[in-house]
């Protein structure tokens, strides 16, 4: 049988490096900086609604579910105006669901660059969430001005709304690596990613206070990390409702534990099975 005459390259770094090396991401600072240049132009260019529709569908959708509600007459347990109370929620699960899904096929998006020059594969999904901060100026800027519009009053602890989304950020950083690498070991992984986040809709209080559930169960509901995180933004932005520390400390250690197996997931699935990409 005649061998095949095809070179065959590998692309590697000189030294042996960590799949998450501080030394090699402040080396490639200036390919992270055009890459996260590269994740914001070639969306707005792709979508000129881009910015405005992260906080449009969430409207239409507040619409539909505060409809929904006004016709069973039902309970949802909120301290402040159901719309603004959905409409923050829905705001926020989206931003979430979307950086999580980006950051899970990040490693998918730039295959062709890595496989042309040798770059730390952590840069694509680190320029996918820095990416995203344009879109929560927009996000927090059009619930801030939901809120003024219902005559809500906000206080000096707005400004903690930074550290929310920084949470929610490293959140969808920690869930969307561990899938990346999950993606590497079998394609039915994207399946269950893709149910997990539509349950998790329904599952956190998006839509719902956590109050109108039964005691028992909310002393285990602050197992979902989203818990402290919507409850933290509603807390911190409207008067009426009140920050959960406890819920928000478990979603904080729940995202470095998550960091932390998500990065040792995908380190392990890109030694085994980095030809996936």
């Amino acid at each position: 049988m005649k061998k095949s005459s095809q070179t065959i390259i590998h692309i590697t770094p000189k030294q042996k490096t960590a799949f998450f090396s501080v030394r090699e991401i402040w080396k490639f600072r200036s390919l992270l900086r055009q890459m996260i240049k590269r994740n914001i132009n070639s969306r707005i260019t792709n979508s000129p609604l881009t910015l405005v529709w992260g906080f449009i569908r969430p409207a239409i959708m507040t619409l539909a579910f505060f409809y929904i509600r006004r016709m069973a007459n039902a309970d949802m347990g909120q301290e402040i105006p159901y719309s603004l109370f959905i409409f923050s929620g829905l705001c926020v699960w989206f931003l979430f669901s979307e950086t999580t899904a980006n950051v899970a096929h990040s490693l998918k998006t730039d295959a062709g660059l890595s496989n042309k020059v040798y770059f730390p594969k952590i840069l694509s999904p680190i320029a996918v969430l820095l990416g995203r901060w344009i879109d929560i100026t927009f996000i927090v800027a059009a619930i801030i001005a939901f809120q003024m519009v219902l005559s809500i009053p906000i206080g000096i602890e707005a400004l903690l709304i930074v550290v929310i989304m920084v949470m929610l950020l490293l959140l969808a950083f920690g869930f969307g690596i561990l899938f990346s690498g999950l993606f590497l070991l079998h394609q039915d992984f994207r399946k269950i990613f893709e149910t997990i986040i539509y349950l998790g809709l329904f599952l956190s209080p998006v839509i719902f206070s956590k109050e109108i559930l039964p005691p028992i169960i909310q002393k285990y509901y602050s197992i979902n990390p989203m818990v402290g995180i919507l409850t933290g933004m509603r807390g911190v932005l409207f008067g009426p409702e009140e920050v959960d520390y406890f819920s928000l400390g478990v979603s904080f250690v729940f995202t470095v534990v998550l960091i932390v197996v998500g990065v040792k997931t995908i380190s392990w699935a890109l030694h085994n099975f980095e030809d996936q990409l």
